[in-house]
């Protein structure tokens, strides 16, 4: 069988081979043949040095995206290292204060009259707020400020020392 490849204007034909006599493609070599059939027949020089520029072109091109990737790198490091370090700073602030209130509440815990909650506030100073029931929200009831109230007053009694120590209420 044969063929005709129009794009590259050259035939190619099946015959058996004059060594082998197996079936094998025959095609008439001609300058305009497709380029992966003319790299078959030409000088291994051009054929290196034609490979060669396009390699060179491929490690030109990696080496450019390495060189912007690297920068972006570097600029995004000293964009957030300024925040990275002050983030640093509040977490060594956080601790300490987090041992200072630990240390606060095991020495509060031992003294005999700061087992109240108000005497308790007092030790730790303005970080404790009373409790939501105090204050009035925009489009509250009248009966929830009213429940509120009682709230606070029930609270403003209420004191750990009211219940018995070592006895369960259960």
């Amino acid at each position: 069988s044969s063929g005709i490849n129009a794009e590259y204007g050259y035939t190619k034909q099946s015959l058996p081979c004059l060594f082998c006599k197996s079936k094998c493609s025959i095609t008439q070599l001609k300058p305009n043949m497709s380029p992966d059939i003319q790299i078959f027949f030409m000088d291994p020089i051009d054929v290196a040095s034609k490979l060669n520029k396009q390699m060179l072109k491929v490690l030109d091109f990696q080496k450019l995206q390495r060189k912007n990737i690297t920068r972006h790198r570097v600029e995004t490091i000293k964009r957030l290292e300024p925040r990275v370090s002050d983030l640093q700073r509040q977490i060594k602030q956080l601790i300490e204060e987090n041992k200072r209130l630990k240390s606060m509440i095991s020495g509060s815990m031992k003294s005999p009259g700061l087992n109240s909650p108000r005497s308790f506030a007092q030790v730790l100073g303005s970080r404790i707020t009373p409790p939501p029931a105090v204050f009035q929200t925009p489009g509250a009831s009248p009966r929830s400020v009213e429940c509120g109230k009682r709230s606070a007053e029930f609270s403003s009694r209420w004191s750990y020392k009211n219940v018995p120590s070592g006895r369960s209420s259960r």
